[in-house]
């Protein structure tokens, strides 16, 4: 027996009924104009889902648990791509820092570029230990204070050496 548009609502109207659900869910893991683009791929992604199971499992689309539940699996899975390309853009930046690195003069703003590297490839609280030390010029006493660390010279050591292991034969001599 074929579906007809008595039995199966149309694809057309679950999109219209669940719109606004739609985009609370996607307001809640994506700001602004993203928004739009996420909603717009998801549109496709539930169109190729209504497809591939509306002779088979046509209830799924009546019931909001199990959209919303493919609404937040296609939230994370975009999350998780964005985030795999920002990895990729660092590790093409890290390459180029290596190459600069490994040249014999090193001018102010390949130096700055080689710091900026370095914080990046640290956590918060490392970054900014590495800054109040070497931006701000604070003894590792003061940093101590302000931050509530004990060893941080051991602890700028680690650093460093986590620094050294990531980047590469880097030296920015801290």
């Amino acid at each position: 027996m074929k579906p007809t548009a008595q039995l199966y609502p149309s694809f057309e109207a679950v999109l219209s009924a669940q719109q606004r659900f739609f985009e609370r869910i996607i307001a809640r893991y994506f700001k602004g104009e993203q928004q739009k683009d996420v909603f717009q791929d998801f549109c496709v992604h539930l169109h190729t889902l209504y497809l591939q199971k509306f002779t088979s499992s046509s209830h799924l689309f009546d019931s909001k648990a199990w959209l919303r539940t493919v609404l937040v699996n296609f939230c994370i899975s975009q999350l998780r791509k964005e985030k795999a390309q920002k990895n990729s853009v660092w590790n093409q930046t890290t390459v180029v820092v290596n190459l600069v690195a490994e040249s014999d003069t090193i001018n102010e703003s390949e130096l700055q570029a080689l710091y900026e590297a370095a914080l990046g490839c640290v956590s918060k609280k490392e970054a900014l230990v590495l800054k109040l030390k070497f931006e701000y010029k604070c003894t590792a006493k003061e940093i101590e204070h302000k931050l509530g660390i004990q060893h941080v010279d051991v602890l700028l050591a680690r650093i460093k050496d986590k620094i050294r292991k990531k980047m590469g034969r880097i030296n920015l001599e801290f």
